[in-house]
């Protein structure tokens, strides 16, 4: 908490429990329903990935034949070693 000073001490009155009170405190409950919607939800979301993926690798090489060519036009690049 912020209003313990930083030499505080914490007593545990039942430190015998702490251990089941973190379990139930970060367990989770998943029904199949839950499990199908979020089988789902990754594929959708691999397919997403997937499309991104190509379009950015798209995008990207042609920004760099663009480069290329835009060098080639300066006289910077030999066309041959395109």
């Amino acid at each position: 908490s912020k209003e313990l000073e930083a030499e505080s001490i914490i007593v545990f009155d039942e430190a015998h429990n702490i251990d089941s009170v973190c379990i139930e405190a970060l367990s989770v409950t998943i029904n199949e329903r839950g499990l199908e919607q979020a089988t789902r939800s990754l594929g959708r979301l691999s397919s997403e990935i997937s499309r991104l993926k190509s379009s950015d690798s798209q995008r990207l090489q042609q920004e760099y034949q663009n480069l290329l060519n835009g060098l080639i036009d300066q006289g910077l690049l030999n066309a041959s070693n395109n």
